[in-house]
């Protein structure tokens, strides 16, 4: 009787994540681009701080007092100060009507008038 050695199979499995990684890592680089592309058109879109500040203004009968509006990476801040939330609401809604689809963080201050 002989002795045979045998050789081992090869694994096929263990080549598959490489395999699954690079489709994975393709992928993600894709989504993000896309993602890159869609937040970047939504910016074009953004109105000009200035003009915000004036539709604000002219929206709210200049019942908002220091209407002041910032715009960066994560939105449309908007600062002042207001005798009623519903003044406040206003502005809420001027800043949608000009730009729907950019986030809004409303720091309008409400400061009820003393008698």
């Amino acid at each position: 009787m002989s002795l045979q050695i045998l050789q081992k199979p090869r694994n096929v499995v263990a080549e598959e994540p490489t395999i699954l990684e690079s489709l994975f890592e393709n992928t993600n680089r894709q989504a993000k681009q896309k993602m890159s592309q869609q937040v970047s058109s939504k910016w074009e879109s953004c109105p000009a701080p200035a003009k915000l500040e004036t539709e604000i203004l002219s929206g709210t009968h200049r019942q908002v007092q220091n209407v002041k509006v910032c715009c960066d990476h994560s939105g449309i801040t908007v600062y002042g100060v207001s005798s009623s939330y519903y003044l406040k609401q206003l502005v809420t809604q001027t800043i949608q009507t000009f730009a729907p689809s950019i986030p809004l963080a409303n720091r309008i201050l409400v400061q009820a008038k003393s008698s």
